[in-house]
C-alpha cells in the first residue's frame, strides 16, 4: 500500500498529482451516481407517490446500487492488463473487491430490510418476504438471497481450503448476475425505462465478460510465460526462493509487482494459479519470487526439481516507484515476508540510473527472522541511489512508528511505501496519515 505525505509543490508537480488522484474514486461515485440518477428519471415517470415512500422506493434504489457495486467488484478482479490503470493495479482491485463485495452484500440486505417494512405497512406478514413458499412469496427472489447470504458468509470463512473457497466465491458472482438479470425482464423500473435498462445491461455485460475472462479465459488468453525450475533455495523461518529460467520468452515487468504461478508437475496441485510477489530485477534473465510456506501449496513447492515446468501469468499491480516519479525522497517500510517487492527495487537500483534519497526499513520480530538482511547489506551501498538502511527487530525495539521515521528522514515532502500484514500497514497508514 503507498501513501504520499505532503503534495509537491510546484505547477508540474501538482498536474502530475492531480493525474494520479484516484481515478477508482470516479469511476465507483460515477457508477453509483449514474444508477441513482437514472433510476430517479425513471420512476419520476412512472409514478413516486402512493405505497413508493418511505420504504418501497429506497429498497428498489438500494437493489440496484447493490449490482452496481457487485458487478465493479467483478470487474476490479477481472485480471485485465488494460483495466490496471484505471484501477490503480490488480493489487488494489483485491482490495476494492472486497470492499464493494461487502458493500453488494450490505445493500441487499437493506433492500430486504425495507422490503419487509413496505409489506407490514400494506398490511402483510414479513414472512412474505422471507419464507419460501408463503402464499404470495417470491420464492426463487427469496432462495437466492438466502443462497446469496450463505455464500458471503463463507467468502469469510478463513480455514476452508482456498479451491474451495475460490469455487464458491465465483458461485455469488454468478447469482448476482444472474438475479440481476432476472430483475430487469420484469415488470418495473428496469423493465419500463429504457435509459435504465440500457445502463443495467452495460454493468451485467461487463460483470460477465470479466467473470468469463477470469475464471475461463484467463490461462489461455492471459499474459503467459513458459519457465522452468532453476533451483528452490531455503532462507530459514519459513522461507524459500523460487528461481525461474525461461523457456522461451522473458516475462517483462516492473519492480514491485507480483505474477501468477501454475506448477503443472506438482502433484495435487496442477490447476492452481497462485499470485506471489516478485523479488528480483527485470533487467536479469531468471526470474525469482520469494515465499512464505503457509499453506497446502506453498508448503508443497520443496517437491518442485530443476527442470520441471511452471506457468507464469503477468506482471499485475500498482506497486512500484514509477507511481512516485516526481518523488526524489522515499520510504520504504518491509515487514517480514512484505520485504518482498523491495528487493526486486533494490535490485533493479544497481542500474536504474535514478539518483533517489531512501530510508529502508526491514522489520521483522528477531534477527533470525531477518533472512534476506545479509543480501540487503551486500547490495544497498551498490545502488545508484542514496539508501539507509535499518534492520528493525521489534523484539529489541518494539514497534516501528511513523513518528519515528519522520524524525529520522526530517524533511516535508517524500513517499511512504509499506508492504507487510494487513493489520501493520493499516496501523502505519494510521500513523501517517495523523502527521499530515
Amino acid at each position: 500500500m503507498t501513501q504520499p505525505r505532503t503534495p509537491p509543490a510546484d505547477p508540474q508537480d501538482l498536474a502530475w498529482r492531480l493525474q494520479r488522484t484516484p481515478r477508482t474514486r470516479l469511476l465507483i461515485g460515477g457508477c453509483l451516481a449514474v444508477t441513482a440518477v437514472l433510476w430517479l428519471i425513471g420512476r419520476s415517470q412512472i409514478g413516486l407517490g402512493g405505497s413508493m415512500w418511505p420504504w418501497l422506493a429506497p429498497s428498489q434504489l438500494a437493489m440496484l446500487c447493490s449490482f452496481t457495486c457487485a458487478a465493479l467488484a467483478i470487474l476490479c478482479v477481472s485480471r485485465a492488463q488494460a483495466l490496471e490503470p484505471l484501477i490503480g493495479g490488480l493489487d488494489n482491485g483485491v482490495r476494492l473487491h472486497r470492499r464493494l463485495g461487502l458493500a453488494a452484500f450490505v445493500l441487499m440486505g437493506l433492500h430486504v430490510v425495507l422490503l419487509c417494512l413496505h409489506a407490514v405497512q400494506l398490511g402483510q406478514s414479513p414472512a412474505v418476504m422471507l419464507v419460501p413458499f408463503w402464499p404470495g412469496a417470491r420464492t426463487f427472489d427469496i432462495a437466492a438471497f438466502y443462497l446469496l447470504l450463505i455464500l458471503g458468509a463463507l467468502a469469510y470463512a478463513r480455514r476452508m481450503r482456498h479451491e474451495i473457497w475460490l469455487r464458491l466465491h465465483r458461485l455469488t458472482a454468478v447469482l448476482f448476475l444472474v438475479g440481476t438479470g432476472h430483475a430487469s425482464i420484469e415488470d418495473g423500473t428496469i423493465h419500463f425505462f429504457e435509459p435504465l435498462r440500457t445502463w443495467i445491461v452495460i454493468l451485467l455485460l461487463a460483470g460477465t465478460l470479466a467473470w468469463t475472462y477470469r475464471v475461463l479465459l484467463f490461462r489461455s488468453l492471459g499474459p503467459r510465460f513458459l519457465y522452468r525450475v532453476e533451483r528452490v533455495v531455503p532462507r530459514g523461518a519459513g522461507v524459500i526462493d523460487l528461481e525461474l529460467r525461461p523457456r522461451d520468452r522473458r516475462m517483462m515487468y516492473q519492480p514491485g509487482t507480483f505474477a501468477f504461478l501454475r506448477t503443472p508437475g506438482l502433484a495435487g496441485h496442477e490447476a492452481e494459479l497462485h499470485p506471489f510477489s516478485i523479488s528480483g530485477s527485470p533487467i536479469k534473465r531468471d526470474l525469482r519470487f520469494s515465499i512464505r510456506q503457509l499453506g497446502d501449496f506453498t508448503k508443497d513447492l520443496d517437491r518442485l526439481q530443476p527442470g520441471d515446468p511452471v506457468e507464469v501469468y503477468g506482471s499485475f499491480g500498482g506497486f512500484t516507484q514509477s507511481h512516485f516519479a516526481p518523488y526524489r525522497r522515499m520510504v520504504w517500510i518491509g515487514a517480514g515476508i512484505g520485504i518482498t517487492p523491495f528487493l526486486g527495487m533494490l535490485d533493479f537500483e544497481q542500474s536504474n540510473d535514478d539518483f533517489r534519497r531512501i530510508w529502508f526499513y526491514y522489520v521483522t520480530r528477531s534477527p533470525e527472522d531477518a533472512v534476506y538482511d545479509a543480501e540487503i547489506r551486500d547490495r544497498f551501498l551498490q545502488a545508484d541511489s542514496y539508501i539507509d538502511y535499518t534492520q528493525w527487530t521489534t523484539g529489541d525495539h518494539g514497534r516501528l512508528t511513523a513518528a519515528q521515521v519522520a524524525q529520522e528522514v526530517a524533511l516535508e515532502d517524500y513517499a511512504v511505501m509499506l508492504c507487510g500484514s494487513k493489520p501493520f500497514v493499516e496501523d502505519m497508514v494510521r500513523q501517517f496519515r495523523a502527521l499530515g
